[in-house]
């Protein structure tokens, strides 16, 4: 099951039984209709990312350009101009940056891992988190409530194993669309953690996509980021040249 903030970001980079119109019976086989809505073999895409460090300060916006194969392969390079240079390649579970005023390639691991994108709301490792949740969590669907004038079901993920970022995840999903419209992830305290809402979908073809989303770290007061995706292309040709170091380092 991709987070919505995963969806949005990396490919810079993320529901109730019973429901009539609904063939899920289970919490497990919804999330995997909300999968199926999203999945795509390539996306091209422009994106925008707003950072907002609090309610008072002016955001910092960075534009990107995103091509990605899968959940799998993904390469970011910046275009606006103070982070021109700056080049992000995921490649199953590990992530490389280029650094264009150093010119000199970084693996992303260990403690970095925890820090935000760019100083964004959605950390490294966030991104990184791919389809081991349905090996990870126990799955239930644990009510209904309407989010944004949309009727959902709660979708509540207990962690069944230690290595896991988050303890305890909701995630609310448009019964209507398959779309995961809000989650919210806790801490083993149960404190929350990190809050993300979509803001905008749009129907791409015979499916509906999200396309703009808001992720808060509640840890962070004030902050959030604003990610929006432009001019989205779905499965068409893209090279697999542009997955190497080579390309990383250009």
């Amino acid at each position: 099951m991709k987070p919505v903030h995963l969806i949005l970001l990396m490919v810079f980079l993320g529901i109730v039984a019973g429901l009539s119109g609904v063939d899920a019976v289970t919490g497990e086989e919804i999330l995997r209709k909300v999968d199926a809505n999203v999945k795509y073999d390539t996306i091209i895409y422009t994106g925008k990312m707003e950072i907002f460090i609090n309610a008072k300060a002016a955001p910092r916006t960075k534009i990107m350009k995103t091509y990605g194969m899968g959940t799998q392969k993904a390469f970011v390079e910046f275009l606006n101009p103070e982070d021109k240079n700056t080049r992000y390649l995921k490649i199953d579970k590990k992530m490389w940056i280029y650094d264009g005023e150093e010119e000199n390639v970084f693996l992303i691991s260990g403690h970095m891992l925890k820090q935000g994108m760019m100083g964004s709301d959605v950390s490294y490792e966030d991104a990184l988190e791919s389809d081991g949740l349905y090996q990870k969590y126990n799955i239930e669907i644990t009510g209904t409530e309407t989010v944004d004038g949309r009727p959902c079901t709660i979708i509540t993920l207990t962690a069944k194993v230690k290595e896991v970022s988050y303890e305890k995840r909701k995630i609310w999903v448009d019964t209507e669309r398959f779309i995961g419209l809000k989650e919210e992830k806790y801490a083993k305290s149960g404190k929350l953690l990190k809050e993300s809402r979509v803001l905008e979908v749009r129907k791409i073809g015979e499916r509906y996509f999200p396309v703009k989303s808001e992720i808060a770290d509640k840890l962070r007061k004030g902050s959030k980021t604003v990610f929006t995706m432009q001019d989205v292309q779905l499965d068409v040709p893209v090279s697999e040249k542009l997955f190497t170091m080579q390309n990383l380092q250009k």
